[in-house]
């Protein structure tokens, strides 16, 4: 498997619910991902403005994808995965439909079967959207819970 790759081989999310195109880049507890959203996909609005809950999904599954291709390169089930909480989202710079998003997230801490990942949207190699996710790994779903790296 070689990256970049479109992201529907390895995440459960499919059209119209799959936001993030493709998945750029996995490397220790880091990961990168682009998309370009339309008018008439979820998260935009009539206007072409990307929505605030779209960005947090972004970040989410941008996770998700990058988990998901961990699991593959390691012959491992897909792991589930629950957003369960958001931390200090700041939108700086609301992107419009058109525009290429560039998606980066870092893995940044664990406790028990509950991670914290950090992300950024850029947009024109600019912030667009920043903050922390909280994600809920469940229990015995796949051989494995583990997150990006060294499984911290």
């Amino acid at each position: 498997m070689s990256l970049p790759a479109d992201t529907e081989a390895y995440m459960i999310h499919r059209a119209p619910l799959r936001l993030v195109q493709r998945l750029l880049h996995v490397e220790g507890d880091r990961a990168e991902a682009e998309t370009t959203l339309q008018v008439g996909d979820i998260g935009v609005d009539p206007a072409g403005q990307v929505e605030a809950a779209a960005l947090v999904e972004l970040v989410a599954q941008t996770y998700a994808a990058a988990q998901g291709y961990l699991d593959q390169c390691n012959a491992r089930p897909p792991s589930l995965g629950y957003l369960v909480g958001v931390q200090e989202f700041q939108i700086e710079r609301p992107p419009r439909a058109g525009q290429r998003l560039e998606i980066k997230i870092k893995s940044s801490c664990s406790f028990e079967d509950f991670y914290l990942v950090e992300g950024r949207v850029l947009c024109e190699g600019r912030v667009a959207a920043r903050g922390t996710l909280k994600i809920w790994v469940q229990p015995g779903a796949a051989a494995t819970t583990r997150v990006f790296g060294d499984g911290h």
